[in-house]
């Protein structure tokens, strides 16, 4: 199990001016080897491969030694690695028929990998990073002794830096196939961000909503601004630290609420609900302000931390279905109604209906898949299911050399790059 922890960084002055220098040197390889993708097969329809480009970056580093050569090897690997998999994407939504979503070119970057183990040292007040020393960071929870550090990535939020730490954990024990003793049905909305089985309900906070007068302000004075001036670049990073400060706001909710959820509760029963369907309803603030993927997701990682069970069914007439005696509301329900009334004479809170449903689907699904283990209990268990390691596919014998080798052409980089040098300033 891979668990990612998040600090907050403190970087010197100049340090923050070198980091700001390598995401520009690493927003320009990520356009142009993407370029070089499109180019390529543009004018001869061959594929470039990340064997092909991880292959050049050598070449490349060595000639901008005070541009891209003077960044540590590993955040320019990953950009490699990054453009590969986007391709590798666009090409299976392709394959699957859905929206193509071609890898697009970036404007800026705001993260940098480490993917070596060896290559950040991390203490409990600074961590070392290659080419810039020691930055302080806080370290406002402890991490876990058992946890191996995998790899660390440094992003930039506004004008806030923060470093994460993905550690990997040996796999927590499986749950138990005994029935569960303290399940509990989460029904999302709207009125109640969710509203529990038990009768417990969680208003929502709106977090997006009591800051949209801030934000405004914060927008206005913005489009006030000239383009390209100091001023407009102050005023764009006022806007992006108001809507770093809603997302940190609606994340540390999500985590206190599931870690609450998780630590009371051996079971959590969630409606399947593809969440993208339902914003073109004019709704879509308030779904985002919500927050319905968010919960659980974390809900989901952190249940299976405590060995406990979560499962999603699906949320067809959860709403329109009596809890106690199975009846189908007549006339249907309508999304206005909040107090569902049953044509037996049973009357509730229509959330508090749709979660006890909610339960009873799950407490049927776990059943089964209980049934299941029992009748394959002679079989082998299945083999643990780690991380999947990068391992991109290895390049054809008879491929040749990307187009920057073989044209002898200059490569990326920074205060060395030739005038005229291949690929686009994006």
């Amino acid at each position: 199990m891979w668990l990612t922890f998040k600090f907050r960084l403190h970087p010197l002055p100049a340090i923050e001016a070198e980091l700001l220098r390598w995401l520009e040197e690493l927003r320009f390889l990520h356009n142009y080897v993407l370029e070089q993708r499109s180019t390529a097969w543009r004018s001869e329809h061959r594929s470039v491969s990340y064997l092909e480009q991880q292959s050049a970056l050598t070449k490349w580093r060595a000639f901008d030694v005070h541009g891209l050569g003077s960044l540590p090897y590993d955040p320019a690997r990953d950009i490699l690695q990054r453009v590969d998999l986007a391709f590798r994407a666009f090409f299976l939504r392709v394959r699957d028929g859905g929206p193509p979503g071609y890898p697009r070119f970036r404007r800026e970057l705001r993260s940098l990998s480490f993917g070596q183990p060896d290559s950040v040292l991390v203490s409990s007040k600074t961590i070392r990073v290659p080419r810039l020393g020691r930055i302080a960071y806080v370290r406002h929870r402890p991490v876990p002794p058992n946890g191996v550090l995998k790899r660390a990535t440094l992003l930039r939020e506004a004008r806030a830096w923060f470093v994460a730490l993905a550690y990997e954990f040996p796999d927590p024990p499986a749950p138990p196939t005994t029935p569960p003793t303290n399940a509990v049905g989460v029904d999302l909305g709207l009125t109640h961000l969710a509203t529990l089985s038990d009768g417990t309900t969680i208003d929502p906070p709106k977090f997006l909503r009591r800051s949209e007068e801030r934000l405004a302000r914060a927008q206005r004075s913005l489009a006030r601004k000239t383009r390209g001036s100091h001023r407009r670049e102050k005023a764009r990073m006022r806007v992006a630290a108001c809507h770093a400060k809603i997302r940190r706001q609606r994340r540390d909710f999500a985590h206190k609420l599931t870690s609450h959820w998780a630590s009371r509760h051996d079971l959590i029963a969630f409606e399947d609900l593809d969440i993208s369907r339902l914003q073109g309803r004019g709704l879509g603030k308030a779904f985002a302000d919500a927050g319905w993927g968010m919960l659980r997701e974390m809900a989901r990682y952190k249940l299976a931390r405590a060995s406990h069970r979560f499962v999603e069914v699906p949320s067809k007439g959860t709403s329109q279905i009596c809890s106690v005696c199975g009846r189908w509301a007549n006339p249907p329900l309508p999304l206005g109604a909040r107090e569902f009334v049953c044509p037996g004479g049973h009357r509730m809170d229509r959330d508090l209906n749709a979660s006890r449903n909610v339960l009873a689907r799950g407490r049927d699904e776990v059943g089964r898949n209980s049934a299941e283990l029992t009748r394959g209990e002679r079989e082998p268990p299945p083999g643990r299911v780690g991380r999947t390691v990068y391992q991109p596919r290895r390049a054809r014998s008879g491929s040749r050399e990307p187009s920057l080798t073989r044209n002898r052409e200059p490569p990326p980089g920074g205060v060395r790059r030739p005038e005229g040098s291949p690929g686009p300033e994006r």
